[in-house]
């Protein structure tokens, strides 16, 4: 079995290892936080971070080459997002690509590119939060004739490679980038190998960005609904501001996002306090092919944040309810 894991990718940047940053595998060894830090990377990692730097009081720049931050999430609720963090105090800044960097004295300054005008952040550290690549250097795969890909180690549905004793699993493979579902895939790889064909490996994966509120992930976005399924898609949407517990505890800004297409559901997003803990329910339905109509009937604790989940389920038989009105003989 192949479990060697991944890296922090290192984006060929002029004057960046000269620069030096930290990694995810150096941050934590820092015996004292830097003044200032300029983050290049607006995914988990680097949003996560960029809320805890400005709320220990450092000055922080969050620099994302893309449109927005954390683009494998729903939109709607990476905005929400991104605007709490500006008014926490982080700098951000999207369509940023960094071009170069130079060193005077102690500090930094990456040179960045933004709508085509050349921009200047200086700061005592960099963070480089772009990514990670696997572990595969040295390991004479290609010499044994296993295939990679851009992403990893390319595997079937059990987890093998093309050669089918070997298996690979976690971030070396071309899967999913996640402590939890790397001990997934290994238990499954290891059951296979002994039963073959009992351990399939699981193409459904729930996450979650650990900002506060927390970003939860399960299924499928909108987009990916809509080009999946076309017109036979519904949204579902409450807000937290209408949830009793998030006012009580001044935790509104937030938001849960049901996808259905036919009733089913097929994708759930939160932003809320621990958006973690709640999506399993809403993954639950989304793994055993479940209707919204199956979580409207489950009474909810009030108070909870998860009392939204239930409103929105409800809301959402009501509205079908409704259209259903005329076949009713009055």
């Amino acid at each position: 079995m192949l479990c060697t894991g991944s890296r922090p990718a290192v984006p060929e940047i002029e004057g960046l290892r000269e620069a030096g940053f930290y990694s995810s595998e150096t941050l934590f060894e820092l015996d004292a936080p830097p003044t200032s830090m300029v983050i290049i990377g607006g995914g988990p990692m680097g949003t996560e971070m960029a809320q805890a730097f400005v709320r220990l009081g450092i000055h922080t720049t969050l620099l994302q080459r893309a449109p927005a931050i954390l683009r494998r999430e729903e939109p709607a609720l990476a905005q929400i997002l991104s605007a709490k963090l500006r008014r926490e105090g982080v700098d951000l800044h999207v369509n940023a690509t960094p071009i170069g960097v130079s060193t005077s004295g102690a500090s930094r300054t990456v040179h960045t590119m933004i709508d085509g005008v050349e921009h200047e952040f200086s700061a005592e550290g960099i963070l480089l939060a772009a990514g990670r690549v696997p572990n595969i250097d040295g390991l004479g795969l290609a010499e044994v004739g296993i295939e990679v890909g851009d992403a990893g180690i390319q595997v079937d549905g059990r987890g093998r490679t093309a050669i089918r004793s070997i298996y690979a699993v976690g971030d070396v493979a071309d899967r999913f980038r996640f402590t939890h579902a790397a001990g997934h895939e290994g238990v499954r790889a290891v059951r296979d190998m002994f039963f073959p064909g009992k351990g399939g490996a699981e193409e459904f994966v729930p996450w979650c960005t650990f900002t506060d509120p927390e970003l939860a992930h399960a299924g499928l976005t909108i987009a990916e609904a809509e080009a999946r399924f076309g017109d036979d898609v519904d949204v579902w949407r409450l807000d937290l501001a209408h949830n009793d517990r998030a006012r009580a505890e001044a935790a509104t800004d937030g938001s849960i996002v049901v996808v259905t297409t036919k009733g089913r559901v097929v994708g759930a997003h939160i932003l809320a306090p621990a958006a973690g803990e709640m999506i399993h329910e809403l993954a639950l339905a989304i793994r055993h092919d479940m209707k919204i109509g199956d979580i409207a009937a489950l009474v909810h604790i009030y108070p909870t944040l998860a009392t939204s989940i239930g409103q929105v389920a409800t809301d959402s038989t009501y509205e079908r309810a409704q259209k259903l009105r005329w076949l009713v003989r009055r």
